[in-house]
């Protein structure tokens, strides 16, 4: 069973570039209340690989 995340994204310049983005007329009947300026993630991946000498993760990627 997968985990519900939700997203905010913020500029230094510009501010929170996600306000809105969970209300109801951007997302239908899909959105939750407490959840107006975050962004549902459907997807997210992360990954790592070895170096021989250690781990190197790679970062977060929202598919």
């Amino acid at each position: 069973m997968s985990d519900i995340v939700y997203l905010t994204v913020s500029g230094q310049q510009q501010g929170r570039l996600s306000a809105g983005c969970g209300i109801e007329s951007s997302t239908g009947n899909l959105w939750q209340t407490g959840h107006e300026d975050e962004i549902f993630v459907f997807s997210l991946a992360n990954s790592m690989s070895g170096t021989g000498k250690g781990a190197q993760f790679d970062g977060l990627r929202f598919c």
